[in-house]
């Protein structure tokens, strides 16, 4: 059995281009996951049009090993930061925030 009735393909199909907002409005108003909606337009051959992958403002990428390290001379501890090695789990911003508190 379909989570869509015909009512419901019919309202798609009538829409001539689909994005994720108005996916999202689908979804929202028939009670169904925007994933779903994508998935039943893309199903159907309705023109989607996806949201533009966001990328970083140029900056290069700092891994969380090196700014455990940073941590780690930071607290005098340049040594030994193999200690500090379960630090690269967190979260990157709650790395990078935490530097920021330490004394330079």
């Amino acid at each position: 059995m379909s989570a869509y009735t015909d009512k419901m393909v019919n309202e798609m199909t009538a829409v001539a281009s689909w994005n994720y907002d108005s996916a999202s409005e689908f979804a929202a108003k028939h009670g169904l996951s925007v994933r779903s909606v994508i998935s039943k337009l893309k199903n159907l051959e309705l023109n989607y049009t996806p949201k533009p992958v966001v990328k970083s403002a140029g900056q290069p990428r700092v891994k969380k090993a090196e700014i455990v390290v940073q941590i780690a001379e930071s607290l005098g501890m340049a040594d030994n930061a193999e200690a500090l090695a379960g630090l690269e789990k967190a979260d990157a911003r709650s790395l990078t925030a935490l530097l920021n508190q330490l004394p330079c």
